[in-house]
Order: structure tokens, then sequence, then C-alpha cells
């Protein structure tokens, strides 16, 4: 019988790999079309083998969903906490407004909203995480509005779940102007234009 303990594994430890896949693809989602951005070349990009890939992810629906996550935490999460801050409305909307359409950054539009867009040729499961971020996002919104009108800097006549609702695609929208490669002045200045309505 063999008492000898296995010897260490070779190659990347398998969270770097998942890590490194889960930014790749991000990457390669946001800047194109995740329809044509092949599991291949994915994991060619990354560094990892196609089995690995079904091993962390389970399917490329898994991995859509991992990378739709991802983007939530990495790039939403910072957004989120700006419309939590005890910032009054019109400076968070302001800086909201210049994220969208002036971030270098976010030259390539929103991922989420891409997604959203395209929602029916997804699979299941990153179906289901698009319907949670988009109830998600739309709390955060309705919150942003009911926080300023109990700190007395919004008297808007619109419900705040209303309100969030309209810049949530209004957002939407300028992402995918900006993505379109529609001028940075021109998607502030209708951005300005349908936020006006807010404040």
């Amino acid at each position: 019988m063999n008492t000898t303990e296995p010897g260490p594994r070779r190659g990347r430890p398998v969270t770097r790999n998942r890590a490194a896949l889960l930014e790749t693809a991000m990457q390669a989602y946001w800047q194109d079309d995740r329809a044509a951005v092949s599991i291949n070349a994915l994991c060619q990009l990354a560094g990892v083998s196609k089995p690995s890939l079904y091993r962390d992810f389970g399917s490329e629906d898994g991995l859509t969903a991992a990378v739709l996550a991802h983007y939530a935490q990495s790039v939403l999460g910072p957004l989120e906490d700006l419309l939590s801050s005890p910032a009054a409305l019109a400076d968070k909307l302001d800086t909201l407004i210049r994220i969208v359409s002036d971030d270098p950054g976010m030259a390539a539009g929103c991922l989420y909203a891409k997604m959203r867009a395209t929602r029916s040729r997804f699979g299941p499961q990153t179906q289901r995480g698009l319907a949670d971020l988009e109830t998600h996002m739309l709390a955060v919104y309705t919150r942003l509005f009911r926080d300023s009108a109990a700190r007395g800097n919004w008297r808007g006549h619109l419900d705040p779940a209303l309100a969030a609702g309209y810049l949530h695609e209004q957002v939407g929208l300028a992402f995918s102007q900006r993505a379109a490669g529609v001028p940075s002045a021109t998607v502030r200045a209708w951005l300005v234009l349908a936020t006006s309505a807010l404040v």
C-alpha cells in the first residue's frame, strides 16, 4: 500500500484559471458580441483548456451567467455605490451622465445593457441572471429616488418606481448609443435632456 502523499498539481491554480477566463470572457463579450466569440478563442486567450472551462462552468450558458455576475460586481458595483451615496440627487445624476457619456472605459457601452437587448439568445442560467440583475438595478434606482425624497433634495411628482424604470431605460439607451459610435457630446446632451424630467 502506497502511503505517500500525491505531489502538487502542475500548472496554474484552478482559481487563477477561472478568474483569468472570467475576465477574458467579460472583456471579449463586452467589446464584441458574445455570439461572435468562440469558446475555443476564449480558452486560447485565457490560456485554459476547454475541459477546464466545462469543469469550472458546466456549459457556455454557465460561463455567460458567471461573466454577467462578474460584470455586475466589478463594473456595476461602483455605479451602485455612487447611486447609494449621500450626495445630492443632481450631483449623482451629473456623475452618472459623465460616466455613461465620457468614461473611456465605457466606450463599448454596457455589457449588461447589451445582454438585456439580446436576452432571448441566452440560455436559462443567463436569462435568470439577467432577470435578477434587472430587478436589483431597478431596486437601486428606486432607492435613489426614495432616499433623495427623504433627504428633501427630490420633489419629483413621479412614483419612485416609475422614475427608476425611466432612468434605467434611459441609461441603457445611452450606453447603446455610445457602443454604436454616437459622439460622447451627443450622448451626454441626450441624457441631460432625458434626465431633466427627473430633477
